[in-house]
């Protein structure tokens, strides 16, 4: 499908896990039952009045988890209003509940073309780009949040996943900013002087996040994260006995939390209590086998008590760990790089030179999603179109409903004059792209082929009135008109 940057909607397929941990409360990260009930996404602005009975359908099935069963109502409320951009935005919102990421970012960018005003549907879309690493697109997404007022109105569950959205990209000062908007609206909120407190740690601004941290755990005492946060801070001031406190308190609280029992048995073999601490410590190993710091902190207790086989059997197992762990994450570092080097080559006209970065790609992980986009697009603009196939073939084994793959397919099964097959795939992705003017007239050109005229006339004008100024679509349309 084409696309004005071709980051924009290719690059989106790889969720890399995030960097930074969740804030306290915000799971799951798109509350789909908080923000349903919030009225302004009922009044969402259309440029028509419809009637809303399948959109409140949707919503309804979006608010119980059965999130593509609703998709499948706000797809079939868009083939009767294909410019009501409020379709979009919560088939984006049902993708992203369902963990399609990608396809969310695609929905929730048509919705934000239709209708660029609404706040919340960019809102939406920050946080998809965010929870996905793209940061730069986020930033596009949230700027007109720094204008004064901007957030003036929102609800509750909007602000915080505003707030969380700037956590994710690492925009601290926003982050604070935001909270203190939250602040003065819904001062009671609990989340509040936890949230503060740990943005101030990440800043190393010590003394404000320990304030901030008792005083959430003063007003929420029952809050097993804030004081794991709290006992965590403590320990790195080298308060160990009050950073002991705090840390028991979080175990007693949740007691299956493997990283709340590992730092609280740190704390315990930094004060000497050896016996405790691998208590902690094996629990955490239960808890969580695939940690291999776990390990590590185990060794250290066998070799505190002077059990010198078991330290060395655990610091082993830390070691292996480690290093596997070490090799895949270097592997996902090289991939991004080749990946964000072909995307510049490509921004910047090289297309060889894109190309072969794309192929470096595919090489180091054969299952990307992305970079198999790439390639098969490129081939498909060029004369050596049927070198796409292989691409293809792998971008719909890794994801058959990928809009953006099954766009791609069409226009390989039309080059290759097999208009059946070409048909079966533009029509799949016109059922979530009806406005789509570029799909309407490739589905023009597959019937055409396949000897339907009247259907390719339909077609034409529909992308015509889609897209007035495209000259290509008003010549196809124009050599079906009868001559005079």
């Amino acid at each position: 499908m084409r696309r004005q940057k071709a980051k924009s909607v290719m690059r989106t397929k790889d969720p890399f896990i995030p960097t930074l941990m969740l804030f306290a409360f915000l799971i799951p990260v798109l509350p789909a039952r908080a923000l349903l009930e919030v009225e302004v996404v009922a009044r969402a602005q259309s440029a028509q009045s419809q009637p809303d009975e399948d959109l409140e359908k949707g919503r309804k099935l979006l608010a119980e988890g059965r999130f593509i069963e609703a998709l499948t109502v706000f797809n079939r409320y868009k083939q009767a209003y294909p410019a009501d951009a409020r379709a979009y935005f919560h088939a984006g919102m049902s993708l992203a509940e369902a963990g399609r990421l990608t396809a969310a970012a695609l929905e929730l960018g048509e919705a934000v073309r239709l209708d660029p005003r609404h706040r919340e549907y960019l809102i939406l879309q920050a946080s998809v780009f965010a929870r996905l690493k793209q940061k730069s697109h986020a930033d596009v997404a949230l700027a007109s949040f720094q204008k004064a007022g901007a957030t003036e109105g929102l609800d509750a569950s909007w602000l915080w996943l505003l707030v969380d959205t700037y956590y994710r990209v690492e925009r601290f000062d926003d982050t604070l900013r935001a909270l203190d908007v939250m602040g003065t609206r819904f001062p009671d909120d609990t989340r509040l002087d936890l949230n503060r407190g740990q943005v101030y740690a990440l800043q190393g601004q010590f003394d404000l996040a320990l304030k901030s941290l008792r005083k959430s755990v003063s007003k929420y005492p029952d809050n097993p994260l804030a004081h794991y946060e709290l006992g965590k801070l403590l320990y790195q001031r080298g308060d160990l006995p009050a950073s002991k406190k705090a840390l028991v308190e979080a175990v007693r609280l949740e007691k299956n939390n493997a990283e709340y029992r590992r730092k609280l048995g740190t704390v315990l073999l930094a004060l000497n209590e050896v016996d405790e601490a691998m208590v902690h410590f094996q629990q955490a190993a239960a808890l969580d086998p695939q940690d291999p710091q776990i390990y590590l902190s185990l060794a250290q207790a066998y070799q505190r008590k002077g059990e010198r086989e078991n330290a060395l059997e655990f610091r082993k197992k830390y070691q292996e760990m480690s290093v596997a762990k070490k090799q895949k994450e270097t592997q996902v570092d090289e991939v991004d790089r080749w990946l964000a080097l072909g995307e510049r080559l490509q921004d910047e006209g090289k297309a060889a030179e894109a190309r072969a970065a794309f192929e470096q790609v595919v090489q180091a992980d054969p299952n990307n999603w992305t970079a198999h986009g790439y390639l098969a697009e490129m081939f498909l603009g060029a004369e050596d179109w049927r070198k796409a196939w292989p691409h293809l073939a792998k971008m719909e084994e890794l994801d058959a409903e990928s809009v953006v793959g099954n766009y791609l397919l069409a226009r390989y099964w039309h080059l290759h004059r097999e208009f059946e097959k070409a048909r079966g795939y533009a029509e799949k992705v016109i059922q979530s792209r009806p406005a789509h003017a570029e799909l309407r007239n490739l589905l023009g050109l597959i019937y055409l082929g396949s000897g339907q005229p009247e259907k390719a006339r339909r077609e034409f004008e529909e992308a015509v009135r889609l897209e007035p100024r495209r000259a290509d679509f008003r010549e196809n349309l124009q050599k079906l008109k009868p001559s005079r």
